[in-house]
């Protein structure tokens, strides 16, 4: 072989070799450029979250949390979920929240001021939510309220119709279960001494009145709240 013909060889093999690399070095980045990017595309309630009971007007026991996952079902760090009060008038502690590095976000939600279902969502803003629900229930009593039964006038020996009572909490929510106790002066008989509240928070009695003509006066009184007063009068 000539001089020459040994050049071209050698020129001829390292645009070979160039062009190989070059095409090995586009298939890689055509490989990487395949690749999707990690996003968080699914939302789950965690356990202890859900169905929990509290009372109206505070915070549940649990904060609650909620785990975020990517498209391969792995735990999604950094993504913003955002809470949104559906029912119930509640609130939570912040708007938004950010996952972890386990993927899971929380905040404390606060029921709102009246007994009954609340619900909230978290949602990804990508179309995935979730629904958690939980339910207020009344607080401590409070007061009575008078429902009906006052200012009666009646035929001496004959009874009433119900003189009735309205147990609730600090909010206005009824409670039931609670103990009244009647009392009354000026004569007559009591259906009862003491009564207690209904589901409806509702307690009730009638008065027996004198075959003489009388005025009578029936309290009703629970704990430390102020007094119901009923003015019956017998003719």
């Amino acid at each position: 072989m000539t001089q020459s013909s040994i050049r071209y060889a050698r020129i001829f093999s390292t645009i070979i070799a160039v062009g190989m690399t070059a095409a090995t070095t586009a298939c890689g980045d055509d490989k990487s450029s395949n690749t999707a990017p990690l996003v968080a595309t699914t939302v789950t309630i965690n356990t202890g979250s859900d169905g929990q009971t509290g009372t109206v007007g505070q915070a549940l026991a649990q904060p609650i949390s909620v785990h975020v996952v990517d498209q391969n079902g792995a735990a999604f760090a950094g993504a913003t979920v955002t809470w949104t009060v559906m029912s119930g008038g509640g609130a939570v502690s912040g708007p938004t929240s950010t996952t972890n590095a386990t993927g899971d976000a929380t905040t404390t939600w606060t029921l709102g001021n009246t007994a009954g279902a609340d619900s909230l969502k978290a949602d990804l803003g990508n179309g995935a939510s979730v629904i958690v629900a939980a339910t207020a229930t009344a607080g401590p009593f409070a007061s009575l309220a008078l429902m009906s039964g006052d200012a009666q006038s009646l035929t001496a020996g004959s009874t009433t119709q119900p003189l009735i009572v309205k147990a609730v909490d600090a909010l206005g929510n009824v409670v039931a279960n609670a103990t009244v106790t009647w009392t009354v002066t000026g004569g007559g008989t009591l259906s009862a001494s003491s009564t207690t509240t209904d589901a409806t928070g509702l307690a009730q009695i009638t008065l027996a009145t004198d075959a003489t003509p009388e005025t009578y006066t029936v309290i009703a009184t629970s704990g430390a709240a102020a007094p119901v007063t009923f003015t019956i009068t017998g003719m």
